[in-house]
């Protein structure tokens, strides 16, 4: 009897020194880059996309890194025209997008016309891998982002250490969180990129992992 109480202690006290509360839920980060980081691209030039990372994932809240083996993050590339009043949601349609058959990314479109790619990352040996190449075949004033979907599509993913019933979500670092051209949106005569992403570069700019660039002849 006094060792099964002295179990029921110990049990106690771990579980309340372990702090198992995620406000709004964790908030992964991996990393992207994108070459050459260039203001101005001609038609016709390469553009390289590339995401390498290991399983030991760092995240933002706890700072801690966790062991994702095999977890999806559901990444997705967007690409909007911005010079004029309107975003053009289908410019990726504008764009020779070359990807390598060992990578599961392919086009989307969604029903508002709006064109994407998704897919998933390769995981092996640890580590997981996304690399691709763009290239313009039309001028204008362009916004990448790449995202994660996590937080909408499998936002209770599981994986070691997680708090139960917490949530996920995960962000792309983009080019080692440069300023990416964030200053091109003062050129589109769209409100939405002039002034409210520019209100809060943070969490409406870098937050997705966006970059702005120009596309000439």
């Amino acid at each position: 009897m006094k060792g099964i109480i002295i179990l029921s202690i110990i049990i106690l006290l771990s579980s309340c020194g372990r702090n198992c509360s995620i406000p709004a839920g964790y908030v992964f980060e991996f990393p992207i880059t994108l070459s050459p980081a260039q203001e101005t691209y001609q038609i016709g030039d390469t553009i390289t996309i590339t995401s390498f990372f290991s399983d030991e994932v760092y995240e933002r809240k706890t700072g801690i890194h966790y062991n994702l083996i095999d977890f999806k993050f559901y990444p997705e590339m967007q690409m909007r025209e911005i010079s004029d009043t309107t975003a053009n949601e289908a410019a990726l349609s504008d764009f020779e997008v070359l990807i390598p058959s060992e990578y599961d990314f392919q086009e989307y479109i969604y029903g508002s016309g709006s064109v994407a790619y998704s897919g998933e990352y390769k995981y092996e040996n640890g580590n997981y891998e996304l690399s691709y190449k763009i290239i313009p075949q039309s001028k204008g004033l362009f916004y990448f982002s790449f995202i994660s979907s996590l937080a909408t599509i499998d936002e209770y993913q599981d994986f070691e250490d997680k708090c139960p019933g917490e949530s996920s979500s995960a962000r792309a670092q983009l080019n080692d969180s440069a300023d990416n051209n964030i200053h091109l949106l003062n050129e589109s005569l769209d409100p939405f990129y002039n002034e409210w992403r520019l209100a809060d570069p943070d969490g409406r700019f870098h937050r997705y992992a966006s970059y702005c660039f120009r596309v000439v002849e």
